[in-house]
């Protein structure tokens, strides 16, 4: 394959990718509730078979040409962990072909340790409700329409009604906010609320910053706990408690992030700042943590990016979603 073809891939999974990132909705089915996929399952998928290790680029085969008169999904491997809902994200890897000689339209990196993530919606694209009631570990075809798949392509020299054939591997599944039992709140700390969809208010007290690093466990999960060095999956929204301007948040662009649990001050800048470390390094997955940050335990001088100011006191909630 070749970088060419890489970058051409890259440009149309960018599409596919924010589609389904246009419209989040957080209905989900209970545990209790069965879980029935909303894309038919007894169509032209069936005929597709993939070969190749779950997480990698997979070979695909199917009769020549496979024409697609409506949208089909089928199951080639079934996996055996967590469920994904719709209000769930994935982490997931995709290639698609074109159904008319199986030649490549576009696919994500297949990374080893970077996969491609997105919220799961019940409103998003067909490549988002494909994951619905589907099983981590299971690689699912879809067949479809470019249209119906990915969207008017026809400015990209296109034919919408072209046939793709898409394969997903569906590597990972966490939920859209922290789940657990709530905690009462310390006093002298930010007031924390949450939006349906789990995004954080945070009011700031009219006193001066502590000096000393605050942590508050909100919600406490049970899932398993972070250690040094663990990657966790996790929603944060971070403010500065002298103006209470939120200078960044990963709610913003609906999509949890990676972070090393460990002091980047000590691991040749690869982690977080200290103070956010202390505060994760322990918790539970399923926890919201909040935490306010002394500049002691902030960013050294001439580290800080251009939105914190050196010195500041940074606040943040932490939904801590899995460990990656």
């Amino acid at each position: 394959m070749t970088t060419t073809f890489v970058r051409r891939m890259a440009r149309v999974s960018a599409l596919a990718v924010a589609s389904v990132l246009t419209a989040v909705t957080l209905t989900s089915c209970t545990a209790a509730e069965e879980c029935a996929p909303t894309i038919a399952t007894d169509g032209v998928a069936s005929v597709v078979t993939a070969t190749g290790a779950l997480g990698t680029m997979p070979t695909l085969d199917f009769p020549q040409p496979v024409v697609a008169e409506a949208p089909s999904l089928h199951t080639l491997t079934a996996g055996t962990g967590d469920t994904v809902r719709f209000g769930d994200y994935v982490d997931f890897e995709a290639v698609a072909v074109f159904g008319a000689d199986g030649s490549p339209m576009t696919s994500t990196a297949y990374y080893a340790d970077q996969h491609e993530r997105l919220s799961i919606s019940a409103e998003g694209s067909l490549v988002a409700q494909s994951f619905h009631c589907q099983t981590v570990g299971s690689r699912v075809v879809l067949v479809g329409s470019v249209l119906d798949i990915f969207g008017d392509l026809s400015a990209n020299g296109l034919d919408n009604d072209a046939t793709v054939v898409v394969a997903l591997d569906v590597l990972a599944r966490y939920s859209h906010k922290a789940e657990g039992a709530a905690q009462p709140a310390q006093d002298g700390m930010p007031a924390v609320v949450s939006a349906p969809n789990g995004e954080p208010g945070i009011t700031l007290p009219k006193t001066a910053a502590p000096t000393e690093l605050r942590v508050s466990t909100l919600i406490q999960g049970e899932g398993d706990v972070v250690a040094e060095g663990d990657t966790i999956v996790a929603h944060y929204t971070g403010l500065l408690w002298d103006t209470g301007i939120v200078f960044d948040s990963s709610w913003d662009r609906d999509k949890p992030a990676n972070l090393v649990a460990q002091d980047f001050t000590t691991h040749d800048g690869a982690g977080v700042v200290p103070g956010f470390a202390q505060a994760v390094i322990g918790q539970t997955v399923g926890s919201r943590v909040l935490v306010v940050i002394p500049p002691a335990l902030g960013y050294p001088e001439g580290s800080s990016p251009q939105s914190i100011p050196f010195g500041s006191t940074m606040v943040f909630v932490v939904d801590i979603l899995g460990i990656g």
